[in-house]
């Protein structure tokens, strides 16, 4: 069933709004892993939940801390600036994983990037065209998704806009020698002004890559 995009973009305005705050707004009183001035300004610290995803409280790279996931299936790279809100958290025994991340980063841009875990997907050639239309007729996605080999794994991208109010990109990322897979869409609001609200803008393309080329597999 194709989503209607207006709603999805007021679901997905008001909900980039709420996850950003909500960390900030939750933070926990006591962290003894953090250590360092930088690790306690973390957004992805001072909430307790989305701490608790975190692999390490240690930066894995400058700005990203890794999320492992509680499937134990799949980690990838979470935004320092990022919190999970747990009211939109949902799991099924090991085998289904959704959730948001309502990222704020070092410029003050605010990103949204929804997840969404499946073991059970086929990534033959019909699962894999399953789970790239299932994306494409549910943001209205018009280019064709750019197939990008990886170690042990296989990411399809797309950009995609909605009207004038968000812009950002879909990808299906899945291992190359097993079922299961990852939905990602990572969109950023057009009602910011510092952002140039296109799919070209180099700095949402670089962002949205980094995030989900840094899926990977156990």
């Amino acid at each position: 069933m194709r989503l209607n995009l207006k709603r999805f973009t007021a679901l997905l305005i008001v909900t980039l709004s709420l996850t950003a705050c909500q960390s900030v707004n939750e933070q926990e009183e006591t962290q003894p892993e953090a250590t360092t001035e930088e690790q306690i300004k973390a957004r992805a610290l001072q909430d307790e939940f989305t701490r608790s995803m975190l692999k390490s409280a240690q930066e894995t790279e400058k700005g990203y801390y890794t999320l492992e996931s509680k499937t134990g299936e799949y980690e990838m790279l979470f935004p320092a600036g990022g919190g999970i809100s747990e009211t939109l958290y949902s799991y099924t025994e090991n085998q289904i994983e959704s959730y948001v991340i309502g990222a704020v980063y070092d410029d003050q841009v605010e990103a949204q990037i929804r997840i969404n875990y499946n073991q059970e997907l086929y990534n033959d050639k019909k699962g894999v065209s399953y789970s790239i239309d299932f994306l494409t007729n549910n943001l209205g996605i018009s280019s064709a998704f750019e197939k990008v080999d990886l170690k042990n794994r296989t990411l399809y991208i797309a950009p995609f806009k909605v009207d004038e109010d968000a812009v950002g990109y879909a990808a299906y990322v899945h291992p190359k020698s097993q079922k299961g897979g990852v939905k990602v869409v990572y969109s950023v609001g057009c009602n910011q002004l510092q952002v140039q609200c296109e799919p070209s803008n180099e700095k949402i393309k670089d962002r949205a890559h980094k995030v989900m080329s840094s899926i990977t597999f156990k």
